[in-house]
């Protein structure tokens, strides 16, 4: 049985590593062990730049999957001519395509990973190329996949409602978190670290993911200065990249002063990520919309209190242990944070029940029901 994994995105030099990208290299990492010995898997990859193939071999590393089927035919062109990806791709059982995309078979069974709706629930803020683009290609993708695969129950429901899939061909199936993620050995070392490489001083709160607007990162720095004219005196970390629309974005906020005491990191190191986590003070995700929102039971993991958006799949992923925001009002976020960082057995109770919450998120389980998921696919093209 061949598995043929659409790698693609991740080969991308403009693709940050962001959740959707750990989703892709942990599944890669797991899937091996969880299919049957019988099963192959083998790599996507289409793109038409040179410059993309340094990326291609990094991942095929990173992941230890080394069999590869590379095209360089414009994606654009083979969707012009329908092209089924066998004329890519070779032979082959089944094609997952991890990143809200999945083309054309003849034969083989079409699985779709679909992380949220954005494009559709939440386009403020979102490049209106990019909605148009996804407008053409997500809704086809579902509609043709003989299984669709998300990341919560939250995004199931949109994906049922707002594209009309059939309940019984969507699939909720919650990312998992690696052994990495784990409350401090040495926070002394950790913070000098931090320190040194990217200016970040004890005492910070901390936000970790693609800077742009969907994020609400323009309300957590609107709430932060609450807390600075109250006296707190430490930073708020962004640490991520620049995503969609953020030069508007931060202009926006340093037009109103909201930028005072707030430190941009840029892209953090993978082994860095971690050392964030355990040494914060607090971590907030108040983001309009997640599909999943990783980082949350990462930081829960670490040991820290979370202040989460009380909207989209944050409630569902938090699962009762982290204090929840109205993300829509800076005071409200403020009070989720003052909450955090006061020393409490509000927070200890916090950590403690993040901790207990992380610990029922696993790679090793996501690559299972994975694996679960492919065989349904297969049977019902089979039927066919």
């Amino acid at each position: 049985m061949k598995i043929l994994f659409d790698a693609t995105a991740m080969a991308l030099t403009g693709y940050h590593k962001g959740g959707a990208y750990r989703y892709g290299m942990e599944l890669l990492r797991r899937l091996p062990v969880a299919m049957p010995a019988d099963w192959e898997l083998a790599l996507y990859f289409n793109f038409t730049r040179f410059s993309h193939r340094a990326k291609m071999e990094e991942t095929c590393l990173l992941s230890g999957v080394r069999e590869r089927r590379v095209s360089h035919w414009p994606p654009q062109l083979l969707r012009a001519l329908s092209a089924p990806v066998e004329w890519t791709g070779g032979s082959h059982d089944l094609f997952h395509g991890p990143f809200d995309l999945v083309p054309k078979t003849r034969r083989a069974a079409r699985v779709v990973t679909i992380h949220d709706l954005a494009f559709l629930r939440a386009p403020e803020g979102l490049p209106a190329e990019w909605i148009a683009d996804r407008e053409r290609t997500v809704p086809a993708s579902a509609r043709r996949a003989h299984r669709v695969i998300t990341v919560s129950e939250f995004s199931k429901r949109d994906i049922v409602e707002r594209l009309g899939i059939p309940e019984d061909r969507v699939v909720a199936i919650h990312h998992g978190i690696g052994p990495e993620f784990a409350p401090a050995l040495d926070r002394e070392q950790d913070l000098a670290r931090l320190e040194q490489r990217y200016g970040v001083r004890p005492g910070f709160l901390l936000y970790l993911g693609t800077l742009q607007p969907n994020k609400n990162v323009e309300g957590l720095c609107a709430a932060f200065q609450r807390l600075r004219a109250e006296g707190f005196t430490g930073q708020l970390v962004l640490a991520g990249a620049p995503g969609w629309l953020f030069d508007e974005m931060w202009a926006r906020i340093a037009a109103k002063g909201d930028d005072a005491g707030v430190l941009r990191t840029g892209f953090v190191d993978d082994e860095d990520i971690p050392r964030l986590y355990r040494s914060c003070d607090a971590f907030a995700l108040v983001s309009f919309l997640e599909g999943f929102g990783i980082p949350v039971i990462e930081a829960m993991a670490c040991g820290v209190p979370v202040v989460a958006a009380d909207a989209c799949s944050l409630p569902e992923v938090a699962g009762g242990a982290a204090l929840l925001v109205d993300p829509t009002d800076p005071e409200s976020i403020a009070g989720g944070l003052r909450r955090a960082i006061a020393r409490s057995s509000e927070r200890e109770r916090c950590i403690a029940l993040g901790l207990a919450r992380a610990a029922s998120f696993t790679w090793d389980r996501s690559a299972t029901e994975h694996v679960r998921v492919y065989r349904e696919a297969l049977a019902e093209a089979a039927a066919r």
